[in-house]
């Protein structure tokens, strides 16, 4: 019987950038449950549209998009997350919203950096809190 977890499976199939994605969103929830957030969803899909992870930190519903790098040299993440994915991004997280009836709750969307240059699981991560307005 096979027991594997699909975050497990897509480190091990799948093209390059998306075995770097899972490995960032690995990292990203790890480094978010270290901080007090409880991650209620991962890569939670609406048409097309992708939610890396959903967490809860308090009263705060979180939406969270995650952007792994191998060579920080490039364009800053909160510019690299285009207004296309953030329309797309908000889209979903409304519909997550109205499916699972959230009522009376603060959420917001952040964007969350991770270095996979560094080795250390916990170093080379950068958390935009409140990265863009929805």
């Amino acid at each position: 019987m096979n027991t594997q977890r699909k975050t497990n499976l897509s480190l091990k199939s799948g093209s390059k950038s998306q075995r770097s994605g899972a490995k960032g969103e690995r990292r990203a929830a790890l480094y978010l449950r270290l901080h007090g957030y409880r991650i209620i969803e991962r890569n939670w899909l609406f048409h097309h549209k992708e939610i890396d992870i959903i967490a809860r930190k308090g009263d705060n519903l979180v939406f969270v998009e995650v952007k792994s790098r191998k060579n920080m040299n490039g364009v800053p993440p909160q510019f690299s997350v285009t207004s296309e994915k953030r329309r797309n991004l908000i889209i979903a997280s409304r519909m997550y919203i109205a499916k699972h009836n959230i009522q009376r709750t603060v959420f917001r969307y952040d964007i969350i950096e991770v270095d996979l240059s560094k080795k250390l699981p916990f170093s080379g991560i950068n958390h935009y809190i409140n990265a863009f307005e929805g």
